[in-house]
């Protein structure tokens, strides 16, 4: 099972401090694109970056500040720097612009017909939707889930998409977040969990081909979670 962590873009200093205290001990850093609709540096840029160093990334890419035809350029981009594998989202409603209509069934096709080979990731809820049905049937290659609490959480998406590779989300401060983000991600309670004992669960179930975990406001949090 891959273990990726999730690694809020900022100014390059912290970002690499915060990556090299992770390295040798995940698989892959995901790299959030603007979150919450605020600028931010580039996923693709720092992904590049880490690139560099050796560090394997998945950048998030929100489709909703692209056009067709950045969205194809910096796609081409990353894929001649050697980057496999990229998440696409809708993203958060911009505090700056307004939203292009670039949606995520759209930008798979257009990575098709282009012939542009990247590892297409979609996000998805944890309840099987006609959504993530579309995405998979327009040529995604893997799924990430809104954060889980259970391992039973994820069984019924997990039947749903059948044999394509299931990331699972973690997010150990889901108590620290507001009423409306818990709304957004579709969770009514939050439980208390033991997270270490979560990941060894989820590794146990055969279930998942890896987990993101996401700590954007405590990331000392990880390290207690990976010992």
């Amino acid at each position: 099972m891959e273990i990726g962590v999730e690694v809020s873009p900022s100014k390059k200093g912290v970002f690499l401090r915060r990556v090299a205290s992770l390295m040798g001990k995940v698989d892959f850093i995901s790299i959030p694109d603007s979150p919450f609709g605020r600028p931010a540096p580039s996923s693709l840029i720092m992904a590049t970056l880490l690139k560099v160093i050796g560090m394997e990334t998945i950048p998030n890419f929100r489709l909703a500040d692209r056009n067709e035809v950045s969205f194809l350029s910096e796609m081409m981009g990353i894929r001649e720097l050697g980057i496999d594998r990229v998440l696409l989202v809708g993203g958060d409603p911009p505090i700056i612009g307004k939203p292009t209509d670039l949606d995520p069934v759209r930008a798979i096709s257009l990575l098709k017909d282009w012939e542009i080979d990247l590892e297409i990731g979609v996000a998805s809820s944890l309840r099987p939707s006609d959504r993530i049905k579309r995405k998979l049937e327009a040529g995604a290659d893997f799924v990430v889930t809104q954060p889980i609490q259970r391992v039973k959480d994820l069984i019924p998406l997990s039947n749903f998409i059948g044999d394509v590779p299931l990331y699972a989300m973690i997010m150990p401060t889901l108590s620290e977040l507001e009423d409306y983000v818990l709304r957004a991600m579709e969770i009514e309670e939050v439980l208390e969990i033991d997270y270490k004992a979560l990941l060894d669960d989820l590794r146990e179930s055969g279930l998942v081909k890896g987990v993101v975990i996401s700590v954007p406001r405590r990331p000392s949090k990880v390290h207690e979670i990976l010992r």
